[in-house]
């Protein structure tokens, strides 16, 4: 968990909070910095990908964390051009936040298949997709899963033409 950003006051769904703001780079430049914290993937439809690198400048949008449960969604919106490449992140509420409660935004699955590696999400939700516990009982699945295709291989070698289902 990074630093967080709480919510001072009761927020109504539909607010704006915060734009996410830093330097726009290309994802190949993005590869070669060494800290990726604070980058945030603009995920372009058109031409080559882009990120925006908050990590040297940026505002409180650099500091939202992570929750599997999120109450900001993340748009894309233009403002004084229509240049689908680059997009402004633009945090919204999701739903009514209450004063003192934390701010945060799904980071994605894709962000989690990578860093899932390094540590696992602290968010505390009990529908927590992306904990210790998620990711133990996601290889146990997946474990059970090949073991009983291997099984089903097995078997399915005895058995003759006439009985396989199509």
């Amino acid at each position: 968990m990074g630093w967080g950003v709480r919510a001072m006051q009761d927020i109504p769904q539909g607010t704006f909070i915060c734009e996410y703001v830093g330097e726009i780079i290309t994802d190949g430049e993005a590869d070669k910095r060494e800290n990726d914290s604070f980058l945030f993937t603009l995920d372009n439809k058109v031409g080559d990908a882009h990120c925006i690198d908050a990590r040297l400048f940026g505002n409180i949008g650099r500091f939202i964390n992570h929750l599997c449960e999120p109450n900001l969604l993340a748009v894309r919106v233009f403002t004084m051009h229509q240049d689908l490449r680059f997009p402004r992140i633009a945090f919204f509420s999701s739903r009514s936040i209450k004063a003192g409660d934390q701010i945060g935004f799904d980071y994605g699955d894709h962000y989690w298949r990578v860093k899932s590696k390094y540590f696992s999400c602290q968010c505390g939700s009990n529908k927590c997709r992306h904990s210790v516990a998620t990711h133990a009982l996601d290889k146990e699945n997946a474990c059970s899963a090949s073991q009983m295709q291997k099984e089903g291989s097995k078997s399915s070698a005895t058995q003759t033409p006439l009985s396989y289902k199509i």
